[in-house]
């Protein structure tokens, strides 16, 4: 087994600390960092530091390259955002996302309301 899906099985089986599961966001493999991102989400971390490094994915819409289909981890960092539910978690979402095109609004509406986090 190669180290990525090495990596990828200890986030998904928590068989790593919060810390580390906050170190990979800045991962530069695409699937060790999505796969961080909804682990963040099923384990409802929200404190500042993970705030922060969320949004500061989300902004980097334009330059993440493409995971699944149209979605980038900046899509994904930007949706968690939503999908924490905390009050700085939502304010910090719709600073980001008001400042979107519309098309790109339409976009994240789908990849929120389709919540992969749940399925992968």
């Amino acid at each position: 087994m190669n180290n990525v899906q090495q990596i990828i099985n200890s986030i998904k089986n928590n068989d790593i600390s919060k810390d580390e599961l906050i170190f990979l966001l800045d991962d530069t493999n695409i699937l060790i960092k999505a796969n961080a991102i909804f682990q963040i989400v099923r384990m409802q971390m929200h404190d500042e530091i993970v705030i922060e490094k969320l949004v500061n994915l989300a902004r980097l819409m334009e330059k993440e390259p493409k995971v699944i289909g149209l979605y980038n981890n900046a899509h994904f960092a930007l949706a968690a955002l939503s999908w924490l539910e905390t009050e700085n978690s939502i304010k910090r979402f719709s600073e980001l996302f008001e400042k979107l095109e519309p098309e790109k609004q339409s976009v994240l509406q789908k990849l929120i309301e389709e919540k992969p986090y749940l399925y992968l």
